[in-house]
């Protein structure tokens, strides 16, 4: 784990340490609907009762990819058909092994393994709209399993320095130290009107918020 000494050390200062209150103001800015910012990102999860609710939680329907928009992926034409059309079956099949209701804290490292239904669905939606999108295939995972997948995009990673394993860095944060998730369901508590939004998100969300103010 010490790999991610750095990472961990940063998000430990956001969550609990020396940032906390910047943590703070930044998920009630971006979240706030009266903020003059008006971040469009606030509706990701929650847009159309989201992508994980019971009835569309192993599909990708046109809210998801419309979702997408949300947090600036464009060109969403492709995107829409390979995922809902060409690869449709594949992605049920996937999703199906993917388990909705449970949080990146209580999940074991196999969830994510190369061999993992999580890792092989990453590549497809890799594969959606183009041959390399990595972003893409992050935020719609990230739609579909929003406790289990983080948001990863260019400015998380300039604020993590680049890590080799996104979601091995943030899993390994939480185990570490079991108490990291209750820090940061306290911190969204504390910030108010979010408890629909996933320990995830708020995490990505404060980093996102904190790349802006290191320009």
């Amino acid at each position: 784990m010490t790999g991610y000494a750095h990472q961990h050390h940063l998000l430990d200062e956001c969550v609990r340490g020396a940032h906390r209150g910047e943590s703070l103001t930044a998920l009630r800015r971006y979240f706030d609907q009266h903020s003059p910012a008006r971040y469009t990102g606030r509706w990701f999860e929650r847009f159309a009762g989201g992508g994980d609710r019971p009835d569309v939680a192993n599909t990708v329907t046109e809210a998801d990819v419309l979702a997408l928009n949300f947090l600036s992926i464009t060109s969403l034409a492709d995107v829409a058909i390979d995922a809902t059309i060409t690869y449709a079956h594949q992605i049920r099949e996937l999703l199906e092994q993917i388990p909705v209701d449970v949080p990146m804290h209580s999940v074991g490292w196999s969830t994510y393994e190369p061999d993992s239904p999580a890792f092989h669905l990453w590549e497809l939606f890799r594969r959606c709209g183009g041959n390399h999108r990595p972003v893409t295939a992050a935020k719609l995972m990230a739609r579909k399993r929003p406790r289990l997948i983080p948001v990863y995009d260019s400015r998380v990673k300039a604020v993590l320095k680049a890590p080799s394993s996104p979601w091995n860095c943030l899993w390994s944060w939480f185990h570490t130290d079991p108490t990291r998730a209750a820090a940061v369901a306290d911190l969204r508590a504390e910030a108010g009107g979010i408890a629909d939004i996933s320990l995830l998100r708020c995490i990505d969300v404060i980093l996102w918020m904190r790349s802006g103010t290191q320009r």
